[in-house]
């Protein structure tokens, strides 16, 4: 029962306390609410603006080997090529990690002459300033929200498009580099393609001329097709191989697994070359068995097919990867463009005004409670009260010390 009387007087003191000090607790949070909204109206005013961007997809043109090697960019250079993302990431949170990369950076500061507005000589701590004023999140839906702040409303737009179009030229130039290196691949192959092909050609003629035409059969023609195809896939595979060579380390997976491929396709050429085991099987046949007249006419017809095949498909991917190359449009697709603010973004004085008042009214009620105590335990002549003293007193001599030992120096000076 005494217990809860002496809660009860507690909360009482408490409140009584609170009412005792009101007016100066209500003048404090005032004068500091007041005083600090007058302050921020003398602050300079920044305004932001804000531009949401779609998640990035994989390029859906091209076909085949360009489409392989080409792949969308910085999607595919992630995505495609054997790298894995960290656990939860996606391809929005590398974009917005480009974005706040030095490189975009940099190409920001020069585009904006950013240095010159922050009035700073140093290109780190101009870095360090931009990066205080940009913003860029990924939203839960995935989509790129980039936003910038400055004291002209005009200049926060300019500086939002400049990310945009970093980010665009980076993720253009990874995709330009890797097409360029497919074009020179297959512009090598090409050209020795075009040469064999001419000479395959010249054999055949002089051999009809010489020789009279010789039937094949529809079994050694198949055969013939078969081979042109393989020794196709085997030339794309080889190109492949090149630019994952230049492109991956040697041990990556993507370069092995190539390989594979290459042992795989040459396994069969052997294969068509000496015949299947299978008497069954419509390979059993093999070249070296055919007259040797035919068995000529069979060589000059499967080179010639072999080098047609191959020319018709390199000239197809060539064509494409020149296109890819010579490509210019932006790979970065706006949702929502940034618009020039009409209302500052800060300093918001309401909020200053509010948060100052809130903590001098947090910090004058402690001082009141510790009067409070101090000036009970006074008046009952307590314990406390005199450890009070004590500690003040030791407080005073340390101050009295120290300040004698400066008013030395100075005399001795």
């Amino acid at each position: 029962m005494a217990e809860s009387k002496k809660d009860k007087t507690s909360l009482l003191d408490v409140i009584t306390t609170i009412v005792k000090w009101r007016r100066l607790l209500f003048l404090n949070f005032m004068a500091a609410g007041i005083i600090t909204f007058i302050v921020a109206s003398f602050l300079p005013k920044w305004y932001s603006s804000s531009a949401a961007l779609f998640p990035p997809e994989k390029d859906s043109g091209g076909f085949g080997l360009a489409s392989t090697l080409l792949g969308g960019g910085l999607g595919s250079l992630i995505s495609g090529s054997g790298m894995s993302l960290p656990a939860f990431a996606t391809l929005s949170d590398v974009y917005a990690t480009i974005i706040r990369s030095r490189i975009v950076g940099e190409g920001v500061l020069d585009k904006n002459n950013l240095m010159e507005v922050y009035k700073i000589d140093s290109r780190e701590e101009a870095l360090i300033a931009l990066a205080g004023h940009r913003s860029a999140v990924v939203e839960p839906e995935g989509v790129i929200r980039i936003s910038c702040e400055d004291k002209d409303p005009q200049r926060a737009v300019d500086m939002v498009y400049s990310f945009i179009e970093e980010l665009n030229r980076i993720n253009r130039e990874v995709r330009i580099g890797k097409a360029t290196a497919t074009r020179q691949f297959i512009e090598k192959r090409l050209n020795q393609t075009m040469k064999d092909l001419a000479a395959a050609e010249v054999d055949y003629k002089e051999f009809q001329q010489n020789n009279k035409a010789i039937s094949l059969t529809d079994q050694v023609s198949a055969m013939i097709g078969n081979l042109a195809e393989l020794k196709g896939q085997l030339v794309l595979a080889e190109i492949e191989l090149g630019v994952f060579e230049r492109t991956f380390h040697p041990d990556h997976t993507q370069v092995v697994q190539q390989k594979a491929k290459i042992n795989e396709i040459n396994k069969q050429l052997e294969l068509l070359e000496s015949g299947s085991p299978d008497d069954n099987s419509p390979l059993s046949i093999a070249f070296s068995d055919a007259p040797e007249l035919g068995l000529q006419l069979v060589r000059l017809t499967r080179q010639l097919k072999i080098q047609e095949t191959i020319f018709e498909l390199l000239t197809q991917q060539y064509e494409q990867a020149k296109i890819q190359e010579k490509r210019d449009t932006p790979t970065i697709q706006i949702l929502d463009p940034p618009k020039v603010p009409e209302k500052k973004s800060s300093p918001k004085r309401a909020t200053m005004a509010l948060m100052a008042g809130i903590l001098a009214l947090f910090f004058t009620t402690i001082a009141v409670f510790i009067k409070e105590f101090i000036d009970r335990n006074k008046r009952e002549d307590t314990v406390t009260y005199h450890q009070l003293e004590d500690m003040l007193q030791a407080l005073k001599n340390d101050f009295y010390a120290i300040r004698s030992i400066f008013i030395r120096e100075r005399k001795g000076q």
